[in-house]
């Protein structure tokens, strides 16, 4: 039994937070595993049992965020001199970099694009992840900007576990609506591109006879809302907010699409895939192209194309012996991703 420490800045809703819980709750099967976060104000996932939090919440402007890198770094450095972990986990940038600071042996999760990190963040990246034992990419194109933008070494690709059967245990009944209906899911923020997805949406056959339902909040929830009704598009395309279980969602919908202009390694196609729910997805960087096999187990489109999005919405909807293959092949397609498997390979690293 080994003892190892994750870090994370928080547990709100997010990919990178379902991850980390994901991970904590495979290796805790065999492992004495504690979770650090710096703040617990918007917790939206089950912690483990050993929960240490540092309340040291996010800092808005770069002078506040780097003396807050400094406290943590601090507090990181007395708690892991107390509590001798034998591996320690970052996840996410915010929270790698004190922890790379605090313990040079660490392994440091990247749940991003780097090309889409703030000069602040690129900069901090470049003097402090040399430091690392490790560097944990999500997916093979994010390795590849790694090794070439950053000229990191010691760069490794662990895909992000999922547990199917918890999923499945999650649905109670799929959601019930009114109309036949397809699902995006994420925040309300540019880089999802989902006034692409509602571009391609209103010239769509299928919109005649199927909904479109959002899950999600964010910073351009107005936008988008003011767009549906200047489609005329109010009676089809409804915004659900935040769910703490979207996957009720995911399991009556005829398919998901997703339509991100980037990604890592997208969290809600795996979810999706587990709940033998279709996919469709931009072919974006990076990580849609290492989860979907085109016309295998999903569909992928040009990225930032609202007129192929438009051609694969129609052509998945209106056939039904194609929704019914990938249903078919979805959950072989992410055997490999399986809990078990991921802990393995971050013992294994």
């Amino acid at each position: 039994m080994k003892k190892i420490a994750i870090v994370i800045a928080d547990l709100d809703l997010g990919g990178g937070q379902r991850v980390a819980i994901n991970l904590a709750q495979a290796l805790a099967k065999k492992n004495d595993v504690t979770l650090i976060i710096f703040q617990d104000d918007d917790i939206h996932y089950e912690a483990p049992d050993k929960l240490i939090n540092l309340n040291l919440p996010t800092q808005k402007n770069i002078f506040a965020k780097a003396v807050n890198i400094l406290k943590r770094t601090s507090k990181l450095k007395r708690i892991f001199k107390k509590e001798k972990f034998d591996h320690v986990f970052g996840f996410m940038e915010s929270a790698n970099f004190p922890t790379a600071l605090a313990f040079p042996n660490a392994a440091l999760s990247v749940h991003c694009n780097p090309r889409e990190l703030s000069f602040f963040e690129s900069t901090l990246l470049k003097l402090i992840y040399p430091r690392a034992k490790n560097i944990i990419a999500v997916s093979d194109d994010v390795v590849s900007i790694l090794r070439e933008d950053y000229k990191l070494k010691h760069v490794s690709r662990i895909y992000n576990p999922v547990d199917a059967d918890d999923i499945t245990a999650m649905v109670d009944k799929p959601h019930q609506h009114a109309r036949p209906y397809i699902v995006a899911l994420g925040r309300m923020h540019e880089v999802k591109r989902f006034d692409l997805l509602i571009e391609a949406y209103a010239k769509s056959k299928m919109q005649q006879e199927c909904d479109l339902i959002f899950i999600g909040d964010g910073e351009l929830m107005p936008d988008l809302v003011a767009q549906v009704e200047r489609l005329n598009l109010k009676d089809k395309v409804h915004f659900a907010g935040t769910q703490k279980n979207p996957f009720p969602y995911l399991a009556g919908a005829k398919f998901l699409a997703l339509s991100s202009r980037t990604e890592a390694f997208p969290m809600v196609l795996i979810e999706a895939l587990a709940l033998q729910c279709p996919v469709i997805a931009t072919d974006c960087p990076t990580g849609p192209r290492e989860i979907i096999k085109h016309g295998e187990n999903g569909l992928l489109v040009e990225n930032e194309n609202a007129h192929a999005l438009q051609e694969a919405m129609d052509k998945l909807y209106f056939d039904e012996a194609l929704q019914q293959k990938f249903k078919d092949n979805a959950l072989a397609s992410i055997a490999h991703l399986s809990g078990e498997r991921i802990a393995a390979k971050w013992l294994a690293l």
